[in-house]
């Protein structure tokens, strides 16, 4: 259907019907993992959007360019792929940072640019936590959490996924304290999200550091919780992650 529009846009020299058709097939293209083929599109969306005046640093603009630096990352083009998640970083801090009016449309465009700067940090965190740069994808998964309690609240799924993360990586830095701290907050606030099916991974992470600092008890109450929430939300995943923190402990409390 959108090949049948773009050839009808084409034939009515519609530049703007083109553009918008373009940006669909290239958001599809990039959803379903063809990212060469969303590359070229995104790539040919903001050349025509530019040439109509559209700047470097509009939220459309920055949209893509995250996208693209995703399909780098993908590609493993990891240097172009960096150089595209700090660009978004740095137009979008400098959106966030300006003051705006109390329009409507400006309020809007300032929530818009709040959530497109939590998406940036948070995919930019998982980029450089995957190059093994723990520091750095602390700071910015710290940065994503803070943003995204401002624009979501704390309750909710997004602030759950960070403070996840964060425990993680903090426990992957040796600070078992803090990853404690962040785990125990992202329980209190899911307890509030009944159907939030992937949150049986805080209970087992949770229960896996209380499991290396050898605290027994509170290991098996936490897998165990993470066991049931799994089993109920039947996330196959989150039961084997339970199951293989409850064997440990069953080994490790054998006499």
């Amino acid at each position: 259907m959108l090949h049948i529009a773009l050839k009808i846009a084409q034939e009515q020299q519609n530049e703007d019907g083109i553009t918008y058709i373009y940006d669909l097939l290239a958001n599809l293209a990039f959803a379903q993992g063809e990212f060469g083929k969303a590359e070229k599109l995104f790539v040919n969306v903001m050349q025509r959007l530019m040439s109509k005046g559209v700047t470097e640093d509009d939220l459309k603009i920055n949209h893509m360019s995250l996208k693209l630096a995703k399909i780098y990352e993908e590609k493993n083009e990891f240097e172009k792929a960096e150089e595209g998640y700090k660009f978004c970083v740095k137009s979008l801090q400098k959106k966030v940072e300006v003051v705006g009016g109390d329009s409507e449309a400006v309020k809007e465009e300032e929530e818009a640019a709040l959530v497109l700067w939590a998406m940036t940090l948070d995919w930019y965190a998982r980029f450089l936590l995957d190059r093994k740069r723990m520091d750095e994808a602390l700071t910015n998964f710290q940065l994503a959490y803070d943003t995204c309690t401002r624009v979501n609240g704390e309750v909710h799924e997004q602030t759950v996924v960070l403070l996840n993360d964060l425990g993680t990586i903090s426990f992957l830095l040796g600070d078992e304290d803090a990853a404690v701290t962040y785990l125990t907050r992202a329980i209190e606030i899911g307890k509030h999200l009944p159907n939030m099916e992937d949150f049986s991974s805080v209970y087992v992470n949770l229960g896996n550091i209380y499991l290396q600092k050898k605290m027994y008890a509170e290991a098996k109450k936490h897998c165990r919780e993470g066991w049931q929430n799994a089993t109920r939300h039947n996330n196959k995943e989150g039961i084997n992650e339970a199951n293989e923190c409850l064997k440990q402990l069953t080994k490790i409390m054998s006499p």
